[in-house]
């Protein structure tokens, strides 16, 4: 890709000052970025999300109150399948063994462990963002996409 001119540089300034002018990021939005930049696991692989109930079940969003999302996370050999419902996690870990799980929030996070089958739950949350640090015995740490509950 060329570099760009000095006529395109011009215009992409002048289009980034009317956006701003315009339709300026909300101070709380970019504050939530930062939040999540700055929790990010540069030692961890990071988790694909490749099943969400709510993509399968548009509907969902919409009556979505006493429905359970399904969704499903996988980095290497490495799966978590998580049930979310009413603000508890209930999940599982492919090949089973136990794992330590760390559910991040921007305000801190909680324990659990994964047993012997990879089974692991968590007790009520409040709303909000959050994503799974899953850590294998033997294995490498595996980082979530974040999700709201």
């Amino acid at each position: 890709m060329d570099s760009m001119d000095d006529r395109e540089m011009e215009l992409e300034e002048r289009l980034r000052a009317a956006a701003e002018r315009l339709d300026p990021v909300p101070a709380e939005l970019f504050e939530e970025a930062m939040r999540a930049y700055a929790l990010r696991s540069l030692d961890a692989e990071l988790a694909e999300l490749t099943f969400d109930s709510w993509d399968e079940l548009s509907a969902t969003r919409v009556r979505g109150a006493g429905r359970a999302r399904l969704l499903t996370f996988a980095a290497g050999e490495v799966v978590v399948e998580l049930e979310v419902s009413g603000g508890r996690l209930v999940g599982r870990l492919s090949g089973g063994g136990p794992a330590d799980i760390m559910v991040q929030r921007r305000d801190g996070g909680t324990r659990v462990r994964a047993d012997e089958l990879g089974r692991f739950t968590t007790g009520e949350l409040a709303p909000g963002p959050l994503r799974l640090r899953v850590s294998p015995e033997g294995g490498g740490p595996v980082v979530t996409t974040w999700i709201l509950v």
